[in-house]
């Protein structure tokens, strides 16, 4: 679930990065972070419901 999570936080860079060209976003180190965290913490969010019993 990893890799999926990986891939949403690539296509949203994308889309930031094509769609708005003339903006004055840049995707630093901050942003890594965030994407990094954003991207565990949605895998462990859909792996855990398993965990505890829940189908």
């Amino acid at each position: 679930e990893i890799a999926l999570w990986s891939l949403v936080v690539l296509a949203i860079e994308r889309y930031m990065v094509v769609c708005k060209p003339m903006s004055n976003f840049r995707f630093g180190e901050n942003h890594a972070i965030m994407g990094l965290a954003l991207t565990w913490i949605m895998a462990l969010a859909c792996a855990a419901p398993p965990l505890v019993g829940w189908s």
